[in-house]
This record gives C-alpha cells, sequence and structure tokens, in this order.
C-alpha cells in the first residue's frame, strides 16, 4: 500500500498525507452524524432499481463507526430504496459540503435490519415527530388522487403517543452500510485535489492519490 508520507495537500492551512486525510474524512462523517447542522448530515443515497435503472434520494445520516467503516441510516421498509437493496445489496452514498468545500463519495455494502435488536434500539430512541415518517398507511410513492400526509389528519395537530407509534414498528429498518470505497475531493480555485481508498472488512489495503 503506497501511502507517499512525503506528499501532502493542505486544507485550511493544514497539511495532509494519504494516512492523516483519511482519518479527515471519517472525522467529517462522524461529526455528521453526531452534529445536526453538519454538512455531512445529510447524503444522497443511490440504489440499482428492479429495471436496472439508478435511483437516488437524500437519506439522514444517523451513525458512522469509524473503527468498522459502518454508516447507518434507517429507512420505511416498504419503500423503493429497501426493495432495490434486498435485491442488490451494493449502495453509493455522497456527502458534499459547499462551506468546508469537500465532497466524499461512499461505495459499500448494506445489511438491512428489521426487527431485531438494532432496529429495536433505533426506534426507541425515534422523537414522535421522526416516527410520522413510518406511519403512512400505505407504502411511500403510493399514487393519491390528492394531495397527501399518508398517516392520519389528527396526527398533523397532534403528536403519537408511543403506544400508537409502536404499531408501526414493523415499517421502521436500518441500513448498515459497510463500505468498501472512499473518494475524497478538495475543491479548490488554485486547483482540485482528490484520494481515492479501499476497504476489506473494515481494514483499509489500498490508497492513492487521483485524477480531480
Amino acid at each position: 500500500m503506497n501511502l507517499e508520507p512525503n506528499d501532502f495537500i493542505t486544507i485550511s492551512n493544514v497539511e495532509y498525507n494519504l494516512q492523516s486525510l483519511e482519518a479527515l474524512a471519517w472525522k467529517k462523517l462522524l461529526n455528521g452524524a453526531v452534529k445536526k447542522k453538519n454538512g455531512f448530515r445529510n447524503m444522497c443515497v443511490g440504489t440499482i432499481g428492479e429495471d436496472n435503472d439508478a435511483s437516488l434520494r437524500i437519506v439522514v445520516n444517523r451513525k458512522v463507526d469509524e473503527t468498522k467503516k459502518i454508516i447507518y441510516f434507517y429507512t420505511d421498509n416498504r419503500s423503493r430504496k429497501f426493495y432495490d437493496l434486498q435485491k442488490d445489496n451494493r449502495i453509493s452514498l455522497l456527502f458534499y459540503d459547499a462551506r468546508q468545500k469537500v465532497q466524499i463519495v461512499v461505495k459499500a455494502h448494506t445489511t438491512l435490519h428489521t426487527d431485531n435488536l438494532l432496529s429495536n434500539d433505533k426506534w426507541k430512541a425515534t422523537s414522535a415527530q421522526a416516527r410520522l415518517g413510518y406511519m403512512t398507511l400505505l407504502p411511500p410513492n403510493t399514487k393519491s388522487i390528492t394531495t397527501t400526509l399518508g398517516y392520519e389528519n389528527r396526527f398533523s395537530d397532534v403528536k403519537p403517543t408511543d403506544a400508537e407509534s409502536d404499531l408501526y414498528k414493523n415499517n421502521f429498518s436500518v441500513i448498515a452500510c459497510e463500505v468498501y470505497a472512499l473518494e475524497f475531493l478538495y475543491l479548490d480555485y488554485l486547483g482540485n485535489r482528490k484520494a481515492n481508498f479501499n476497504y476489506k472488512n473494515g481494514a483499509l489495503t489500498d490508497c492513492y492519490w487521483a485524477v480531480p
């Protein structure tokens, strides 16, 4: 593995070689998971549909395991992305923060967690407002003759109780994305810089500078 310890790029007046740049990338992803206003809080996820077409949507970066190189997000298991991942567990995650001038692209294999210890613990930690997203009476993207919130209208004014929302717990799933590739792109008007990192079973196997 070629770390090129004497080669570096400068970001915010700090010099980073490949080793420290990889650590920076994961620090940024971790900050996105724990800080609600961080630029890496939201990510665009791409899946492969049943017609072999690409589908994109925005989800929330819920948790990052820097040691195991796993990124987690939540979804309704009646959604198209859940169905896509059942058929093909490959996923792409795109993070971008214009203020930090950093784009991170991740490729991963997913594991779907439904009605198990992990998903049940995360469900218990969700707020009443967040649970509404899993309380639609019909699956996401179901055709409607009029604009609709999907759930019972009374919940527009009064948030559901735990007992009421627990009736929909089986719609809730946690997606664990085990990263096997990460691309770090730093955007600079003086010249962009890029580095790629590859992983296997959570361990870094290769990294190199790349043409932006």
